[in-house]
């Protein structure tokens, strides 16, 4: 009886040793291998938009191999690449450089949440960053789908499509309220005169800026020749559901004798050449036509 006391007292010991010294961490490897491909990204609202009009998709493909290692699917380089899973507590960790909390797991699918961090310590959770929910299917579950199905999970709904009619009523007749078109405004020129085109910005490694995320931020150069004069103004504008640009602010300083002077050279320029050489198709979002944001480089060359 005292070895069967003995024993026992042993096995308990050896149990609170082996719980006191577990790894901390997510149960990941209990998904090992399996391929995860996302298939909805949504604010916790339920919408793919926000109010500036960014649009969420769904992008990550990847498979865990361990718990603190993953392989994700870089669609540029057509190929995977190994990234460590920073465990910090509870539910919440890092990987791919993102903040995130786990909220379910399974052999089928997976749930994140997203996280604004400030300086790697503070989470920010009113951020609308935080209120995003990343879904993800396996492999094995989504060949159990048709491709029709699985593609319309990652698309906007009526949800969405009731969302930007209102921002959009709003935004034609309140010009501060205009937000990114999904599908930029289109600026052509009919005037043999006069160049416009937009402003396709490439990959920059020294820059945040995704080329896909071009809509929200479009840009234009319009070149005026046999102009009266020669000018440069670089200037952000209004482009309306009509496709009627109006100036809104120069993008760079202006000495304060000209501040008054300024505006009003530019809207004489675009009401001389631009509104009679250019012809300009708003952007829109949804199909719905809207006004929003573009930045103009209007250039005059004498010659």
């Amino acid at each position: 009886m005292k070895h069967t006391c003995l024993l026992f007292f042993g096995i308990i010991l050896l149990s609170a040793s082996a719980c006191r010294h577990k790894k901390p961490g997510l149960p990941f490897d209990d998904v090992k291998d399996i391929h995860f491909n996302e298939v909805r990204r949504v604010f916790n609202d339920g919408l793919v938009f926000d109010k500036q009009g960014y649009q969420l998709a769904p992008v990550w493909k990847f498979h865990f191999i361990s718990n603190d290692s993953v392989q994700v699917y870089s669609p540029k380089k057509q190929k995977y690449y190994g990234f460590h899973v920073y465990y910090d507590h509870d539910q919440i960790f890092n990987m791919i450089d993102s903040w995130l909390v786990l909220r379910k797991i399974s052999a089928d699918s997976l749930i994140f949440q997203s996280l604004r961090v400030n300086d790697k310590r503070e989470i920010i959770l009113n951020d609308e960053g935080s209120k995003v929910f990343m879904t993800f299917y396996s492999d094995a579950y989504l060949k159990t789908k048709s491709q029709e199905a699985i593609k319309k999970l990652g698309l906007p709904g009526a949800k969405d499509t009731a969302f930007i009619r209102q921002r959009s009523k709003l935004a034609n007749s309140v010009l501060d309220s205009g937000f990114s078109a999904r599908q930029p405004v289109s600026i052509k020129s009919n005037s043999p005169y006069v160049v416009a085109e937009r402003v396709i910005k490439t990959e920059d490694p020294l820059s945040d800026m995704d080329p896909a995320e071009d809509y929200l931020y479009p840009e234009y150069n319009i070149t005026i020749h046999h102009a009266y004069e020669d000018f440069a103004y670089i200037f952000s504008a209004y482009v309306d559901d009509k496709g009627k640009i109006l100036f809104r602010k120069s993008q760079i300083p202006v000495y304060p004798e000209f501040a008054a002077s300024y505006p009003k050279t530019i809207r004489a320029i675009i009401a001389g050449y631009v509104d009679r050489y250019v012809q300009v198709t708003p952007g829109s979002t949804l199909g719905i036509p809207h006004t929003s944001i573009v930045v103009i480089n209007l250039t005059g060359k004498k010659d």
